[in-house]
């Protein structure tokens, strides 16, 4: 029987499926505490929780599958986002069943997401900052206007070079390293896990500290409070699909705080390249615009950061700063 299916059919190979050959009962599986249906007769919730993580893990494993082929495919922005969030997410069921995953093969599985990930982050960027270049144009024929459009031309070079150079020869595979994983997983008899409030309480404390040190809204502190709180979000979702008992608006209200420190991160990469770029007297103007948005982008920040509260599972909620 299997337990878990994601897998389209007629889709295989690298960008296929993943979790379809690998979850299936059979007498490996019966070491671990035999099938589903015997565990909720039985009762056995630990045989269950890991059958849980093996599909979570599964699904993750295939979404980074299915993203990559969609960015060899097409290498659009929006191919390359989806694939960067799909690593973020695999790494976090990785982190929260850490305990319960065969050390080596999901050490290896972390590392080779990491990879990808940033593997793609000039690509991103790029395409984020041409983005952003557009929207703060001047009034056309203006000496403004002429400085920004020769900064997008560098930026669609940059952009094109960059995607093309991530195609099937440079961009690692993923799948064999979640196959070996999932047989681990099933290979390996099951040891008591963590609580679920272990896996997040890391998260939450770094949230708490990025978030006391970043009331001065420099680059540098609210970048980390940016990473904080989007490997905090992350971890909240992979405990939410495992059942957690987690406060209904908490995965809301990180979602909505990381969109904002995203804004800004964008801002202070695009500060930071114009500031790179030949000067010429028209370039000081063009930068104080927006350094004035990015000063106004922090102020939001600070004013939510100052009523975020990360949640706890069982436990209070604490301000971050």
């Amino acid at each position: 029987m299997v337990l878990f299916r994601r897998v389209d059919s007629g889709v295989a190979g690298e960008h296929g499926g993943v979790a379809v050959d690998f979850l299936r009962y059979d007498a490996r599986m019966r070491r671990t505490g035999g099938s589903s249906e015997e565990n909720r007769e039985t009762g056995s919730a630990p045989a269950e929780e890991r059958d849980r993580a093996r599909e979570i893990v599964a699904s993750r494993g295939d979404d980074v599958v299915r993203a990559r082929r969609r960015v060899l495919r097409r290498g659009s922005g929006e191919a390359i986002h989806d694939l960067r969030v799909a690593t973020r997410r695999l790494q976090a069921a990785l982190e929260v069943f850490g305990a319960r995953l065969p050390e080596r093969p999901r050490r290896r599985l972390d590392r080779r997401a990491r990879k990808i990930r940033r593997q793609l982050g000039a690509a991103r960027n790029a395409r984020v900052l041409l983005g952003l270049l557009r929207r703060f144009r001047a009034h056309p024929g203006t000496a403004e206007n002429r400085f920004v459009a020769g900064l997008v031309r560098r930026l669609d070079r940059s952009a094109g070079s960059s995607g093309r150079s991530k195609g099937r020869r440079t961009l690692p595979g993923v799948r064999k390293r979640i196959q070996a994983l999932l047989r681990a997983m099933a290979d390996r008899a099951g040891s008591a896990a963590a609580p679920a409030g272990a896996a997040l309480q890391g998260r939450v404390e770094a949230v708490l500290r990025a978030g006391s040190v970043a009331r001065q809204g420099d680059p540098e502190s609210m970048h980390r409070l940016r990473i904080a709180v989007k490997r905090y979000r992350y971890v909240l979702e992979v405990l939410a699909e495992a059942g957690a008992p987690l406060p209904r608006p908490a995965i809301g209200e990180a979602r909505a705080l990381q969109r904002e420190l995203g804004r800004l991160h964008d801002l202070d990469v695009l500060i930071e390249w114009v500031r790179g770029a030949a000067y010429v007297p028209v370039a000081g103007a063009f930068l104080r615009r927006i350094l004035r948005q990015r000063s106004r982008q922090a102020e939001r920040i600070l004013r939510r950061l100052a009523v975020f509260r990360p949640a706890r599972i069982g436990g209070t909620r604490r301000t971050a700063a």
